[in-house]
Formats: structure tokens, sequence, C-alpha cells
């Protein structure tokens, strides 16, 4: 049950577009996403760049307990996929996949 909503979201975000896949993407589209969402396969480095800019943009992170190849399945994308960023969700949403993820 916990996937669906963030499952849900996601694929709203890439049927319209609204959604960077891939760290060099997501790091320059920190600022005015809704949520970033990191697999736990992205290299130690890229994570905490990541985190350190969304935290000083005020971006809330999902840390995925998943590897790459799984967020790739969950975006229905046939590749590896270690950082996503979401340009929409209302807030409310957003905190609801926060808080099933227990972030």
């Amino acid at each position: 049950m916990k996937m669906k909503n963030l499952e849900k979201r996601i694929k709203e975000a890439i049927s319209s577009n609204k959604c960077k896949i891939g760290t060099r993407q997501v790091m320059g589209s920190i600022k005015g996403s809704k949520l970033i969402v990191i697999s736990n396969s992205l290299m130690a480095g890229n994570k905490s760049k990541i985190l350190e800019e969304a935290k000083s943009a005020q971006v809330p992170t999902l840390l995925y307990e998943g590897n790459s190849v799984q967020l790739g399945r969950l975006c229905n994308k046939p590749f590896r996929i270690s950082a996503l960023s979401l340009k929409i969700g209302k807030d409310n949403e957003i905190q609801d996949i926060l808080n099933e993820f227990g972030n």
C-alpha cells in the first residue's frame, strides 16, 4: 500500500512532463521541486550534494528504500534511476508520501 501514493505521483509527474530524472538533472532543478526521491544506490558524494541543496531550498527529500533498478521500475522506465525530482503535487499529497515512508 505504501508505494501506491508515491507511484501515482511519479506517474502523474512523468506523464505531464513535470519530473526530472537523473542526478545531474535533479541537481539543476532542485529549486521549484516539490519532492526529491533518492534511491539507496546513489553515490554518497552526489547524495550529500543533493540533500544539502534540497535542504537549503527547503525541498523535502525521500530516501527511497530500493536501489536504482527498483526506482526505475517504479517509474515504468527500462533503466536505472538514482534520483528524480517531482515538480507537481499538492503539499498535503507530498506530506502523505513522506509520512508513509516515515521521513
